[in-house]
């Protein structure tokens, strides 16, 4: 009797056994699969009761994926009455900013027939190419720079080190400058359409070792994510389709404001962001400068502004007040100023202006409205039937009298002669007060008869 009582029980254990590992799987709804009841996921409803859903979870996990891939194929499409506000450009490097490679010594091999190595701006003799490479004059030898590699840097990893004139405790001065390949090429090169948001910078054919201007697009967060995300799905990251992603609502940053992109200055200006202080430094200095640009009733009174244009990027008050905050250094008695960089100049924009004090300012103003067909400085006197020609220089309100002289061309010469002297003086004295772009202009500033 023991035995069979034994046996008996053991039957029973088994055929427990046998059933609880019966209820253990679970067949699934979708693909057809006999699985553990840990592939599935339990629901415990309210009154307590616990279930296990009829889909497996690798099942649900799929089908999660197609819906968000069904949902990323529906933000690919675009509205086909999409205004392209922001379209792609490129900024126009001034010849004067090229370094030609003939005279450096340099045998090196162009990436590319475009390839040019640009002046950076109150950088001392270092210029960038439009491929991301960095050429430096130090002791009278050029050397090509190799950059380092940061791999804890958010951008490409390669980074150049050179030295930056900056106004730093009251005065300008140089400091030791870290900045990666990718933005200083966006910096240089390319026009960007919001210069505070634009943050992320995307590589075409999401190749982080290409630098080349044209295969680089600064984009915002959401902008950059989904030209990632689509890239990924489909291969396509084409110029077409980035442009559309610029200018599609769904991928503005979280301020953006349709309002804030319509021209109310001279129908050319408009504010690119919100909360703007219009009695602020930086938003009279802008609407001053497109209204000498654009107003015909300024040009009427000042027609040495017509012909005179805005950069696309400062059209937007947002990169203006981006640059200017980064670039002042004083009240507002300091001047905009488009002439001092380059001679002629008739385009403001970051690469050709520069902010100085009033006194340099009036340093260039040639006044050719006023003095006629006669040479700059030079004013015509009679007496007694004798016509003189005086050579005259103003400086800080003060008229300063050169002298007399038979021509106009001898009159010239001495107040050429002393005025560039004057305005090196004057470099010198302000050589921490300015920047070094400005007082590298007026150490070579030339005088000419024509000017």
């Amino acid at each position: 009797m023991l035995d069979d009582k034994t046996v008996t029980e053991q039957d029973i254990e088994d055929k427990c056994v046998q059933e609880v590992t019966a209820e253990a799987t679970k067949v699934c709804c979708q693909c057809g699969k006999e699985l553990p009841l840990s592939s599935f996921r339990m629901d415990i409803m309210p009154s307590g009761h616990k279930s296990y859903r009829a889909k497996c979870k690798h099942c649900t996990w799929l089908d999660s994926k197609e819906k968000k891939l069904r949902k990323k194929a529906v933000t690919d499409t675009f509205d086909s009455d999409m205004d392209i506000l922001q379209k792609r450009q490129y900024k126009q490097i001034k010849p004067e900013r090229i370094l030609d490679l003939s005279q450096t010594g340099l045998d090196i091999e162009l990436l590319g027939e475009d390839e040019i190595f640009v002046k950076l701006l109150n950088c001392k003799d270092t210029w960038f190419s439009c491929y991301g490479r960095m050429i430096r004059k130090s002791y009278s030898k050029y050397n090509l720079l190799n950059g380092i590699t940061d791999k804890r840097s958010k951008d490409s990893g390669l980074v150049y080190s050179f030295s930056k004139n900056v106004f730093k405790d009251g005065k300008w001065q140089f400091q030791r400058t870290y900045i990666s390949a990718e933005r200083l090429v966006v910096e240089t090169f390319i026009e960007n359409p919001d210069c505070e948001n634009n943050t992320y910078i995307w590589h075409r054919g999401n190749d982080k070792s290409n630098y080349y201007y044209k295969d680089l697009y600064p984009l915002t967060r959401e902008q950059n994510a989904q030209v990632r995300d689509h890239y990924k799905r489909t291969g396509d990251d084409s110029e077409e389709y980035i442009v559309q992603v610029m200018n599609d609502i769904r991928y503005k940053n979280k301020e953006w404001s349709a309002k804030r992109y319509e021209p109310t200055v001279c129908s050319v200006g408009y504010w690119g962001c919100e909360n703007v202080d219009t009695d602020s430094i930086a938003y009279n200095k802008w609407r001053d400068m497109l209204h000498r640009c654009y107003n015909v009733k300024v040009h009427e009174r000042y027609p040495e502004y017509i012909g005179c244009t805005v950069s696309e990027e400062w059209k937007n008050f947002s990169n203006f007040r981006y640059w200017y905050e980064k670039n002042n250094y004083g009240s507002s008695a300091l001047n905009l100023d488009k002439d001092i960089l380059y001679k002629g100049n008739k385009v403001y924009s970051p690469d050709t202006c520069c902010i100085v004090p009033k006194n340099i300012n009036t340093l260039f103003t040639n006044g050719r409205e006023n003095r006629g067909e006669l040479p700059l400085g030079v004013y015509k006197e009679e007496e007694n039937g004798n016509i003189r020609y005086r050579a005259c220089m103003s400086a800080n309100g003060n008229r300063i009298k050169l002298g007399t002289f038979k021509t106009s061309k001898g009159a010239f010469r001495k107040y050429q002669k002393y005025k560039e002297q004057y305005i090196k003086d004057t470099a010198e004295k302000y050589k921490d007060k300015i920047p070094y772009s400005v007082y590298e202009a007026m150490m070579n500033w030339e005088i000419e008869i024509t000017d």
